[in-house]
């Protein structure tokens, strides 16, 4: 029974291995090694094969959604503030209502009034 669980344990690290030599996150000798043992072992060769791809097609991914974000118009699609599209029809409408719907402009605000009473109450007493 326990021969499995080695197997098992193996071959989780040769896929940890893949994903490293893939990333290039070993150190100059080990990829030397582990270039010489995907030439030999063909299991260890798809693991490889199997990273590149998933990696390649997540690159792909990525690029087409950051062409896609420079490609459009932000003023005319409406210009994001943290994820809600534009719905004023000018900029500094949409920055007054972001501000508007701050936490942080309140919370500021307040602190302020407080520092501002405290120094009148010490002004005057």
């Amino acid at each position: 029974m326990p021969a499995p669980d080695k197997d098992k344990q193996s071959g989780l690290q040769d896929e940890v291995l893949a994903g490293k030599f893939v990333l290039g996150a070993l150190p100059p000798e080990n990829m030397a090694e582990l270039t010489r043992r995907l030439k030999r072992d063909r299991q260890f060769a798809a693991m490889v094969r199997r990273w590149r791809e998933n990696l390649a097609e997540t690159d792909h991914r990525e690029k087409a959604a950051v062409a896609s974000l420079l490609q459009r118009n932000p003023l005319a699609e409406g210009l994001p503030f943290r994820g809600q599209p534009l719905r004023t029809g000018s900029l500094l409408g949409a920055m007054l209502v972001e501000i508007w719907n701050s936490v942080r402009f309140w919370r500021l605000l307040a602190l302020t009034a407080m520092v501002w009473t405290a120094a009148l109450l010490f002004t005057i007493a």
